[in-house]
């Protein structure tokens, strides 16, 4: 093996310990894997989910690994998409800001896949293949940063391959070499379309397709196929010179092992897109402090950085609910409606409703030179505006959303959402049981626990 960043991070993933982790990474990696279960639980009822689940039904009678939510099973790859289709399936599950990968949805539902077909794996293993691939697809993702989204790559959909075949991997127990293949197989397969997100369900499959890529590429290693061992560094038609007109590969290793990205994951208190989390934190502040309401409103505008004028800046159009969680006028409109911007606020039937789109046409987003020149630290950073009927103009500024980790959501707030969320697809007490064994997966010595009681 070369020393290469490729395999330095197939090293690090392969040799990765529970013992090497910090409690802090510990606690937050337990978390994360709340959180994820919870989105996965909730996505389980979507009718998108349940048109994968369907669909995949008629071509796959196995049943070694389980659908989380509707107690029925597939065949390990499988598993992995549909459960991380589901995870990703409302615009809810966890955010890594600086690689916008959505890490929960792809390395959790791959490393349970495989955890399902390997049968002997503890809790301990779970959290190791968790931050194994988390830290995999977010230094990958920051090597990029926003000129990979910019360019209209889906990051969940790209990066999520490496970080599925890394905590799969993991999972496998595979050796340096053979996670090597694993990540090199995986990065081929890479793939994800940002015009997903307009009016499409395909957004919601990206991430599924990015766990059965990284799921199936690690089982592939561990029977001996060969993958791009250069994957990252190659010049020609490798992973960041095909995928982004400015990267730095110094970024995949810099601080491996020291300087842990999976306890800068934040979680979403609102089912929208993470670009749009600032804005609605200012107005919902703006609500608490002057009472004010839509019909207070003449009219907004938001500053922001390129990267989340082309996300979430377009002007709105009811073609899907999809299109309604990524877009920014509309959010802005049924914030100030609602005072919210969780499930209700995304149904079929809301995201029509003449009023919110008539608002959402006096909302200007435009994109500031001058908040790009900070770089993609501040990819979030937003000035909003709220003109309001009496000629008084309510200012912020925001450079983190609540949730993120510079402004953390408390843990119980966390579990909070959890149980919101899994009460919609499992009894009350199959999610307080969840909930206790993810809180003591650590001493698990197998996870049949925990499998059973998801497909309950």
């Amino acid at each position: 093996m070369s020393a290469g960043a490729t395999a330095q991070l197939a090293e690090f993933a392969s040799a990765l310990r529970f013992g090497d982790l910090p409690a802090e990474v510990v606690a937050h990696a337990k978390l994360c894997l709340l959180d994820t279960l919870g989105c996965g639980l909730y996505g389980s009822t979507l009718p998108w989910v349940a048109i994968l689940r369907e669909t995949i039904a008629t071509v796959d009678d196995g049943r070694r690994a389980g659908l989380w939510g509707s107690g029925g099973g597939a065949s390990v790859p499988n598993a992995a998409l549909i459960n991380g289709t589901a995870v990703h399936a409302f615009e809810l599950d966890d955010l890594h800001p600086r690689s916008i990968l959505h890490p929960g949805a792809v390395v959790v539902s791959a490393a349970m896949a495989a955890a399902a077909h390997t049968g002997e794996r503890s809790g301990r293993d779970l959290i190791t293949a968790l931050v194994a691939g988390y830290e995999a697809g977010s230094r990958v993702g920051m090597s990029m940063g926003a000129a990979h989204l910019s360019a209209g790559w889906h990051p969940t959909g790209t990066h999520g391959t490496l970080a599925a075949a890394a905590g799969a991997g993991s999972i496998l127990g595979l050796d340096g070499e053979r996670m090597l293949h694993a990540i090199g197989t995986a990065g081929s397969q890479s793939s994800g379309l940002m015009s997903a997100q307009f009016s499409s369900m395909v957004k919601r499959l990206n991430a599924g397709h990015a766990a059965w890529s990284g799921t199936t590429a690690a089982l592939l290693a561990q029977h001996g196929f060969l993958g791009i061992p250069d994957l990252l560094e190659n010049s020609y038609g490798g992973y960041l010179s095909t995928f982004s007109p400015s990267s730095d590969l110094s970024l995949v290793t810099e601080g491996l092992g020291e300087d842990w990205q999976v306890v800068r994951v934040g979680f979403k208190p609102y089912s929208t897109n993470g670009s749009c989390h600032p804005t609605i934190d200012a107005l919902l502040d703006m609500e608490a402090e002057h009472g004010i309401t839509v019909s207070d409103v003449d009219h907004v505008d938001i500053e922001c950085s390129t990267a989340t004028f082309k996300h979430v800046g377009w002007p709105y159009e009811p073609v899907s609910v999809t299109s309604a969680q990524m877009n920014l006028p509309y959010i802005v409109a049924v914030v100030l409606t609602d005072g919210d911007a969780f499930v209700d606020q995304f149904s079929p039937e809301r995201i029509v409703d003449p009023d919110l789109i008539a608002f959402s046409r006096r909302v200007s987003v435009a994109a500031d030179p001058e908040i790009d020149a900070l770089g993609d630290t501040a990819r979030h950073l937003t000035r909003i505006a709220v003109h309001l009927n009496d000629g008084r103009v309510l200012r912020d500024l925001r450079r983190h959303a609540r949730g993120s980790a510079a402004s953390p959501l408390p843990a119980a707030d966390v579990e909070r959402k959890f149980t919101k969320l899994a009460r919609t697809a499992v009894s009350d007490d199959v999610a307080t049981r969840i909930r206790d064994i993810v809180g003591r997966i650590d001493e698990l010595d197998d996870l049949r626990a925990l499998s059973d009681a998801l497909a309950a």
